[in-house]
Parts: C-alpha cells; sequence; structure tokens
C-alpha cells in the first residue's frame, strides 16, 4: 500500500504542471456574460438566456484548448560558445511536440533572476521568443539570447512557455528548469599596454625554430638529407660537406602576472585588463603565460590554452 502511494506520489511529481487563469479579456467577458443573464432574467428574454448560455459554452470549448495548446510539449536547452562580459549569451532551444495536434503561439519566456521577489505579484520573467506554429510529433529548434550579467558561469534559469491561443480568454502556461549555463569571460578592456620590460613582465625574446625562413648556418651533413640543402660551395672551400640550416621566427613570450596590474585597484579592471593582453597575444601569435594568487599557468598559445586562461579569469574569486 505503502509502495503503490510511494510510486502514484511520484508521478504526480513528474507529470507536466500547467497553469492557467483568465486573461484581462477573460474577465471582461466574464462580465460581459453576467450583464447578459442580469438582462435577459428581468426581461424574462428566452433568446438572451440562449446566446449567454452559448457563450459560456464557447468559453469552456476555450479554456479546453488552450490547456491542449500547452499539454505535451516538452524543452531541451543547449549552452553555445563562450562569451565576454557585454556580450549575448546564446542557447540552443529545442521545443518537442508529442501530442498529434499543433500548438499555436507559444511564448518562451525567461526568469530573469534566482532570488525571491520582495513583491511575487510583480512579473519576473523577460519574454524571449514567440513560436508561432510547432507541428504535432515534431521538433523547433531556435536559439535564445539573453544578456550577459556578470563574469562566470551564468545559468539560464527557468523557462516558462505561455500561450492565450486561441481567442485569448485564458492565459495557460507551464515551467521548465533547465540546468543550462554559459561561461562569461571578463571584458576585455584596458588602456595598458603588453608588458615588456623585466619588472611587468618576461618580454620578447625570439625563439627560433627550424624552419624555411632565414638562413641559420651550417652543419655536419648527415646522411639522408636532401641534395639542396648542402653547401656546395663551402664544401668546394674545405672539401668537408655541410647541409644549410634555416630558421623561422616564433612569437614572443610573454607572463602576465598578477602583480603587472596592481596600479589598478577594481578587481573587474583587473581581470579585464589580463584578457586583453591574453586576446592581444593570442591574435598576435605570441606565447603567453599567466600567474593569478594561487594559481600559474606556463607559457603556450591555441584557443585551448586562450580558453584555459580566460576560464580561470572568469572563475577568478568564483564565491565573490
Amino acid at each position: 500500500m505503502v509502495n503503490s502511494f510511494t510510486q502514484f506520489w511520484q508521478k504526480w511529481q513528474q507529470r507536466q504542471r500547467i497553469f492557467i487563469m483568465p486573461s484581462a479579456y477573460g474577465y471582461a467577458y466574464v462580465v460581459l456574460l453576467i450583464v447578459m443573464l442580469l438582462g435577459a432574467i428581468n426581461y424574462n428574454n428566452s433568446l438572451g438566456h440562449l446566446l449567454c448560455f452559448l457563450l459560456v459554452g464557447l468559453g469552456q470549448v476555450a479554456m479546453h484548448h488552450s490547456h491542449r495548446n500547452i499539454k505535451h510539449l516538452s524543452l531541451t536547452v543547449t549552452a553555445l560558445d563562450q562569451v565576454f562580459y557585454g556580450q549575448s549569451a546564446q542557447f540552443r532551444l529545442t521545443t518537442n511536440n508529442t501530442k498529434p495536434q499543433a500548438s499555436f503561439q507559444l511564448e518562451v519566456r525567461h526568469k530573469i533572476s534566482t532570488k525571491k521577489s520582495r513583491w511575487p505579484f510583480i512579473k519576473r520573467y523577460q519574454s524571449l521568443q514567440l513560436l508561432d506554429k510547432v507541428d504535432g510529433h515534431s521538433n523547433h529548434t531556435s536559439t535564445l539570447t539573453i544578456p550577459t550579467l556578470k563574469r562566470g558561469w551564468q545559468p539560464l534559469n527557468t523557462l516558462s512557455v505561455t500561450s492565450s491561443y486561441p481567442l485569448g480568454l485564458f492565459q495557460c502556461w507551464t515551467l521548465f528548469d533547465t540546468s543550462a549555463q554559459v561561461l562569461v569571460y571578463p571584458q576585455a578592456k584596458g588602456q595598458k599596454p603588453l608588458p615588456m620590460n623585466a619588472e611587468t613582465g618576461q618580454e620578447a625574446r625570439k625563439h627560433e625554430q627550424q624552419g624555411e625562413d632565414d638562413f641559420a648556418g651550417l652543419r655536419s651533413y648527415r646522411e639522408g638529407e636532401a641534395l639542396h640543402r648542402v653547401a656546395w660551395k663551402a664544401m668546394a672551400r674545405d672539401d668537408q660537406m655541410r647541409s644549410k640550416q634555416f630558421s623561422s621566427p616564433q612569437g614572443r613570450e610573454l607572463l602576465f602576472r598578477w602583480e603587472d596590474v596592481a596600479d589598478i585597484n577594481d578587481t573587474e579592471q583587473k581581470l579585464s585588463q589580463l584578457s586583453q593582453w591574453i586576446c592581444q597575444a593570442e591574435q598576435q601569435g605570441d606565447r603567453y603565460g599567466l600567474m593569478l594568487p594561487h594559481t600559474e599557468v606556463a607559457t603556450s598559445h591555441g584557443p585551448s590554452h586562450q580558453h584555459h586562461c580566460l576560464k580561470l579569469l572568469a572563475l577568478f574569486d568564483e564565491n565573490r
């Protein structure tokens, strides 16, 4: 008995909850029906009674269609790429309609904050998207765009799907809790140039690596090397076989330290300055490292290294 009740309770908890309330037009519709009914009773008018009851039946049918329009809908949300603070975060939204009938005029709303409002009656949902139609047994994919509020992980929070279809007399909605979140980097912004001296950073020394750009010298010939690399003129002078060596310049090597931005008072501005240096060094092809309090990243370059450094900045002092 207890197990049956537990299973029933779990299923009841997991089922989709749909809320429905009369809209402003719905309340006006009710007032109109009451006035019509009182007039029909006062004048003992049969046609007035008939029209009033027909309109009541029409309202009841509209209520059932509004409920069915939202029923059997589910949402899947996936976060897209990381963004910098100030840019808009994007999520991929897939609306799945499992019933045979199509759903119309669906409005997707986003819960602005997870904090409880002091005034619960004030709307905390912001309209994001309007879907005209989702066919039965089909999916509809779209993109949600929300503004970034701070650096770090930004969740999407709860989504609501609302509809007043078909007559606008009832507003019907259901809620979906999503775990999707997007990483927001600090804003790449600052006035300081790249640190170039020994006190503020390890500057810029040119690395040489093997390549085809510049002549780097001669060394003893190794068996198997291509003959066009042989220095024939040098061989003619001393009769020793040597091969030409070439090099290609590699980017500078920079280390961005927390001490380099010590003269900036605000922590967010410090992170923005470091973020700008990282982006600038990555664009210029430099190798760069990062030294934060209690964290250090060795010099390297590439998209994954840039993401690693920017992620550390985004989650710096995360429990702030």
